[in-house]
């Protein structure tokens, strides 16, 4: 927005021009995803919990070729996509996210390593592809499709 020389906006002018960049920021670090990239990173986080299921080296190597599809799926989809390179989200908007998954992850890694009961990762396969597919339903309502 321009202003003559030497005169400082209005309070109007001002307050219009710092929504649209707030409004301009939003768009870069939150760009409307695909329903098909939740589900898709949904499956990812299920996997990664059902991995734990095989034998030692099995579900090492499963987990880590699991992990990069779904850092590569982030990053060419949401982090490094067309127009924007390497966008940066805000980690307390992340933090509810982050801290669901892995306490889930956490919460079954103990219940297993004490009680033997493997089981166990079927339901956090479960509930963490759910939390994905809640998070990515309420963001898209937030941010668009």
């Amino acid at each position: 927005m321009e202003t003559q020389a030497g005169q400082p906006p209005s309070p109007d002018e001002a307050k219009r021009t710092l929504h649209e960049l707030g409004r301009d920021e939003s768009a870069v670090r939150y760009p409307p995803l695909p329903q098909w990239f939740f589900l898709a990173m949904a499956a990812l986080v299920a996997g990664l919990a059902l991995a734990q299921l095989l034998e030692s080296s099995d579900s090492s190597r499963a987990t880590f070729a699991l992990a990069v599809v779904a850092v590569v799926l982030a990053s060419r989809y949401w982090l490094n996509r067309d127009g924007v390179s390497w966008a940066s989200a805000r980690f307390t908007d992340m933090l509810p996210f982050v801290l669901g998954i892995l306490g889930t992850f956490a919460a079954s890694a103990v219940i297993a390593a004490t009680t033997g009961a493997s089981w166990v990762w079927i339901v956090a396969a479960a509930l963490a592809g759910a939390f994905v597919i809640r998070t990515g339903r309420t963001y898209r309502r937030e941010f668009g499709e």
